[in-house]
């Protein structure tokens, strides 16, 4: 799972369709995200004049408490992530790398299945694997 640290804390970051829908009402539709979250022009992609500008800096620190904080609350932690938090805890440098994370995150999410919590007692991997291909043929 991609995560992110902040001032020593690790924060597990999670993408799922409710994170989707709350980037969309927060940041931006999924068709601007790439230019927002990356300060770029959508009209000239090599136009950078938005990097660290204030809506950029706010997109950023919006994803990561999105990302953040599910990542926190499936975690079983406190969901207690801010943008003042997380802006503060950040340094000029980190933004990168912040991105990066974020976008690891929703790359995993968008690739994979929530895997179903493990269950207790022994395992018969050949039946479960008979199960899913029931589960997909019907």
């Amino acid at each position: 799972m991609a995560s992110i640290t902040l001032k020593g804390r690790e924060i597990p970051l999670l993408y799922t369709v409710y994170e989707m829908r709350q980037i969309q009402e927060e940041i931006c539709s999924l068709g601007d995200f790439q230019y927002v979250i990356f300060g770029r022009n959508r009209d000239d992609e090599k136009d950078t004049s938005g990097y660290a500008s204030p809506k950029h800096l706010e997109a950023i620190a919006k994803l990561v408490k999105i990302l953040g904080n599910a990542g926190l609350e499936e975690a079983g932690e406190v969901p207690d992530l801010t943008e003042k938090k997380i802006l503060r805890a950040m340094r000029p440098q980190d933004l990168n790398n912040a991105v990066g994370a974020c976008m690891e995150a929703m790359n995993e999410g968008m690739g994979s299945e929530i895997p179903e919590k493990e269950k207790e007692g022994p395992v018969d991997v050949t039946l479960e694997e008979m199960n899913k291909k029931k589960e997909r043929e019907s």
